[in-house]
């Protein structure tokens, strides 16, 4: 796994600061902010054309964007242009695109004249707080 600069695939700009969490295989993704759902990918199997994977992208009232990558084919439960709530059920982690384990690739980004730039960005509860994807909680 890595994290914010890894020198595998977290070297441009718009996965700059991209963390890959390893979370086993077929454990519930859930919305980390509210916004509208304006991309997803539901239909790669393994390595596939995309790196990326399946994934869904949520774009949120403040022009920033969070993407969940590398979701498990055919698990995508929501479409373009749904409404979200924080907590709210995306898919299911998985193991699609250029991944070297069932991770979730996350990371938060904002359109730019350049393109997608990624940034910096902290969970705002205390560790203990945060929910328990293998256990749905």
């Amino acid at each position: 796994m890595q994290g914010p600069n890894g020198s595998f695939s977290h070297t441009d700009a718009k996965s700059r600061y991209a963390m890959d969490i390893a979370i086993p295989e077929g454990t519930p993704i859930i919305a980390a902010r509210s916004g509208m759902v304006v991309k997803i990918e539901n239909s790669q199997i393994g390595c596939g054309n995309d790196a990326s994977g399946n994934f869904v992208r949520v774009q949120h009232d403040d022009g920033t964007q969070r993407v969940y990558l590398h979701l498990k084919q055919g698990s995508v439960g929501v479409r373009a242009g749904r409404r979200m709530a924080v907590g709210s059920a995306l898919g299911l982690s998985g193991n699609t695109g250029n991944s070297s384990g069932p991770p979730l690739h996350f990371v938060v980004q904002q359109r730019s004249e350049a393109g997608l730039v990624s940034f910096p960005y902290e969970f705002n509860q205390p560790f203990g707080t945060l929910p328990n994807f293998a256990l749905g909680k």
